[in-house]
């Protein structure tokens, strides 16, 4: 199984922001644990948790930003954060990425057009919801459980607050 994704500072607009460091750190927590409860393959659970660690690298701004997954992506290449990953896994982390911002119906139309649909849907998935259990982050009504894919999202509503606590 590949190491953990790191998390570094200098990949962000605003490392201290609210889409900064420790929201990828958080989304990161909570993708792992989904990924688990969902029973990813370890192959899945590589890609999103890589996906995870960069999907919001290159927002430039906390406003609304649809694109900003893909301007992540594009990130990561300027970077080269993706020299020495796996061609298939990137490709699978990326397309989370651009489209974890994206309402569901878009990505969803999307991942049909893949090969492998089920897959990229599942961890597209996996990487909204972690992202949006740190929506607790804007306060009480920041947060619908309603909007959450899988049931086990929905039952981890106390513990994006508590981790939101454990890292602010």
């Amino acid at each position: 199984m590949a190491p953990e994704p790191t998390i570094e500072p200098g990949w962000f607009h605003h490392a201290s922001g609210i889409h900064g460091v420790s929201h990828a750190r958080r989304v990161l927590t909570h993708a792992r644990a989904i990924a688990e409860q969902v029973e990813l393959t370890p192959f899945e659970r590589e890609a999103v948790l890589q996906a995870a660690a960069w999907h919001d690298i290159g927002r430039t701004h906390d406003g609304r930003d649809r694109t900003h997954g893909r301007k992540s992506v594009t990130k990561v290449m300027d970077l080269e954060l993706h020299q020495g990953r796996e061609r298939e896994l990137l490709d699978l982390a990326f397309f989370a990425m651009e489209y974890h911002a994206m309402w569901d119906q878009v990505g969803e139309r999307r991942g049909l057009l893949r090969a492998d649909s089920e897959v990229a849907l599942r961890v597209l998935w996996v990487l909204k919801d972690a992202d949006g259990l740190d929506r607790v982050r804007l306060g009480p009504r920041g947060l619908d459980p309603g909007q959450l894919r899988f049931e086990c999202s929905r039952g981890m509503v106390e513990r994006a607050w508590e981790l939101y606590r454990e890292l602010p």
